[in-house]
């Protein structure tokens, strides 16, 4: 059994902050000079730095064109970098000494990390073609993060991995540690489970003191056989933005070798209701004249059905339909919600580009509410995925 125990501490964002912000300066410095080739076209602004965002969400912003000539100037064509990008601009004229406003759209991921929307225009005299860029960081509502022993510092995942190359010098990772649960928003929040788990505290009693903006938990993994070790961590959350969040395990029962070139290796599905079908995502890379033929769960506790890919030159995003069954209910002794935590690998099939056929699984988690619950079906949660 995981145990997990926590003590409040909220944990400071600065050093992410100022890490981001030199590198949407360093982007921006060399995105607005590249936008001093036009001649004719000034952008204002040249960068939009959008800061933290939720997975799933949809940003939209505006660039401002303006003409500098005597003449009108057409958009010619507009290239967007992803699937992701949408804009309405091809057409549309700007009027001598005049100006118009470019609204950007972008489909965040669900992986979090830094992402970057962009489309180039071109433009009917000619002109040096121009970039509209926008850029942020994916961020969960609540995140996780662990001091990992062999780099020495807070990463996000739980490194239990015991290098075969490794010193007799050096000891191995323990299976026993903390990790850090806490909130990007500043929104004070409870654990309510560690899979499925009811959570043990230190330094906070969940009965007597008010809810955290962090809190420290300890794990357990001794005693674990390798065909049960977890690859996540499935925390739950009372988060209204986070019901769900991961945490990956690193341990060689836990190693994933994908046939597929999946961008992420899990999608979270935040909140289910047993029976009632959830659209979901799943991320390609790198997948050009990949073409995924079908998906089947591989366990009887959720049903997923294929729906359907939409490619570009960069990745693919592949459709999908996850329905949690009455058998996903299971144990719930550990629910302070009357939910159930849900971890099921799922395996996808795909054609090559060379027309060889290709299965590999990735992992979906839930907070499965019953059929009969009180109250409107759950939203999809704005955070359905996240990286390895």
């Amino acid at each position: 059994m995981i145990l997990c125990r926590m003590a409040a501490r909220l944990r400071p964002w600065t050093a992410r902050a100022l890490a981001l912000a030199t590198m949407i300066g360093l982007s921006f410095s060399q995105h607005a000079s590249a936008q001093g080739a036009s001649a004719s076209i000034l952008v204002d602004p040249p960068f939009i730095s959008l800061g933290l965002m939720q997975p799933r969400d949809t940003i939209t912003r505006s660039f401002r064109l303006s003409n500098i000539t005597d003449k009108p100037i057409t958009i010619a064509s507009v290239v967007p970098t992803c699937t992701c990008t949408t804009v309405d601009a091809t057409g549309k004229v700007i009027p001598p000494k005049g100006s118009i406003e470019i609204p950007l759209t972008m489909k965040v991921a669900a992986s979090t990390g830094v992402k970057t929307a962009a489309v180039t225009l071109t433009f009917s005299d000619r002109s040096a073609p121009i970039t509209l860029q926008m850029q942020g960081e994916i961020a969960y509502a609540v995140r996780s993060t662990c001091i990992d022993v062999i780099e020495n510092k807070r990463m996000p995942y739980i490194n239990l991995f015991d290098d075969p190359q490794r010193s007799p010098s050096v000891a191995p990772p323990p299976l026993v540690g903390e990790m850090k649960v806490s909130c990007t928003d500043g929104r004070p929040f409870r654990v309510l489970s560690v899979m499925g788990k009811p959570p043990q505290f230190i330094g906070w009693n969940p009965a007597r003191d008010e809810p955290q903006t962090a809190y420290d938990v300890a794990y357990d993994f001794q005693g674990i056989p390798c065909d049960r070790m977890p690859p996540y961590l499935i925390i739950e959350t009372d988060h209204p933005l986070a019901p769900v969040i991961d945490m990956r395990v690193r341990h060689a029962c836990t190693k994933i070798t994908p046939q597929l070139p999946f961008a992420e290796y899990r999608a979270n599905l935040g909140s289910l209701r047993v029976d009632v079908p959830l659209p979901f995502e799943f991320e390609l890379k790198r997948a050009q004249g990949w073409t995924v033929t079908g998906v089947q769960s591989k366990d009887s506790r959720i049903d997923v059905k294929f729906v359907g890919q939409r490619s570009d030159s960069e990745g693919a995003l592949v459709s999908m339909v996850a329905t949690a069954t009455a058998g996903a209910m299971g144990d719930r002794t550990g629910s302070a919600n009357g939910a159930a935590i849900l971890l099921a690998p799922v395996s996808m099939t795909a054609r090559d580009p060379s027309g060889n056929t290709r299965s590999s699984d990735f992992w979906v988690y839930a907070q499965v509410m019953p059929a009969s619950a009180s109250g409107p079906v759950p939203a999809p949660n704005p955070a359905q995925k996240s990286g390895s």
